[in-house]
């Protein structure tokens, strides 16, 4: 039974990964992760709380702790480790849930290791459409994706990260929504991640959260 559970677990990840890479697509009901995401779903559900403000991404958003600056308000974190664009699509359910009057989107870090400008654009429309769709109500801010440091991993370039973040700030303007530049808030001079900020060339330590905070305060009581 063992060496069964294994296979399953190397079968799930194996199969992550070639979605990750575009080169399978599951049907959402037979994806891996399917009854955690409607477990999640329905927790959130019953909480019966409208939320202030979703922040919604992958590991990088999960790292943060908004709460923390923004006591006053009341905060959900729905970042979730090395997800992309199609399965942050699949976890628009979760934010619908949630109800916020504000979601904070950061997305594409994963994407743009894979895929090229014009599939991250197509992509980020479906995610800004189906998430209006989901909530008409909800004031969007799209925040740029933050540069990484590339001798401390694999990461996409941060010149096409740059080109990707004026994709987005497009996109803000026609879904109405606010474009936020945190990438400019987090390059150094060589244009990359500091060293001293970044745990893995990508992810942020705990305390480098609050330029991030600080950026977007007035977006969180405007």
């Amino acid at each position: 039974m063992g060496a069964v559970v294994v296979s399953e677990r190397q079968a799930h990840v194996f199969t992550m990964a070639l979605e990750r890479r575009d080169i399978m697509h599951l049907d959402d009901k037979s994806h891996p992760d399917y009854w955690a995401r409607m477990g999640w779903t329905n927790t959130i559900e019953k909480l019966h709380i409208d939320f202030d403000v979703a922040f919604f991404g992958n590991s990088i958003t999960r790292g943060s702790d908004f709460q923390q600056y923004f006591p006053d308000k009341k905060i959900i974190n729905i970042g979730y480790s090395g997800d992309n664009m199609t399965g942050m699509l699949r976890r628009v359910p979760m934010l619908k849930a949630a109800n916020p009057s504000k979601v904070f989107i950061m997305a594409g870090t994963n994407d743009l290791i894979h895929i090229n400008l014009d599939e991250y654009k197509v992509r980020y429309s479906k995610l800004l459409q189906t998430i209006k769709d989901s909530l008409p109500d909800t004031k969007i801010y799209i925040e740029s994706v933050l540069p990484s440091n590339n001798d401390m991993g694999r990461y996409a370039p941060n010149k096409k990260v740059q080109q990707a973040n004026k994709i987005a700030e497009e996109l803000a303007r026609s879904f109405n929504g606010q474009f936020i530049n945190l990438y400019d808030l987090y390059a150094n001079d060589n244009n990359e991640l500091p060293v001293e900020w970044t745990i893995d060339g990508v992810h942020l330590y705990p305390e480098h959260y609050d330029k991030w905070a600080e950026k977007i305060t007035p977006f969180i009581y405007e």
